[in-house]
This record gives structure tokens, sequence and C-alpha cells, in this order.
């Protein structure tokens, strides 16, 4: 089964993942997300517990109720993006731009 992360407003794909059993937290563990370009990125309700987003581009993604619980946000950017419901407890946001 084949995942994808697309871009929120253009529907752009920006990372697929294709694994049998595949969900959208198996494509998250897969994709090597430090400095990653996850621009409008739809996350909603995704589960990014301790996941390394060091230095990533999250700029306008929607992480409304994702799991950012310990996750590594150290410098990144996440101007516009949708934090509502997001858990954040626990995640390193030294340097992150708000």
């Amino acid at each position: 089964m084949k995942t994808e992360i697309k871009h929120r407003f253009s529907g752009e794909v920006l990372f697929a993942h294709e694994a049998e059993s595949n969900t959208l937290v198996v494509t998250l563990q897969a994709a090597n997300l430090d400095g990653a370009n996850l621009d409008g990125a739809n996350l909603r309700g995704a589960n990014l517990d301790g996941a390394n987003l060091r230095g990533a581009n999250l700029r306008g993604a929607n992480l409304d109720g994702a799991n950012l619980d310990g996750a590594n946000l150290d410098g990144a950017y996440l101007r516009g993006a949708n934090l509502h419901g997001a858990d954040l407890r626990g995640a390193d946001l030294r340097g992150a731009n708000l």
C-alpha cells in the first residue's frame, strides 16, 4: 500500500512510501525528516512522538491534533503551521521559528 504526504494546498506529493500494511505512522518513520521540506503538508492527527524534525520546514503545515510529544523541533520553521490541539509536551523547540 502506498501512502503519500501531500502539500496542504497544492496537493503536490512531498514524500511517498510503499509497504505492505502501510500507515501514515510507518511512512513517517521511514522518512528522514531531519531538515525535510514539509511546507504545507497535511499531518493532521499524525503520531510524530519522538520524531526528529530538526531544521524541518513545516511552514503552513496542518499539525492539528498531531502528537509531537518528545519531538525534536530544534530550528524547525513552523510559521503559519496549524498547531491547534497538537501535543507539544516534551518537544524540543529551541531555535524553532514560530
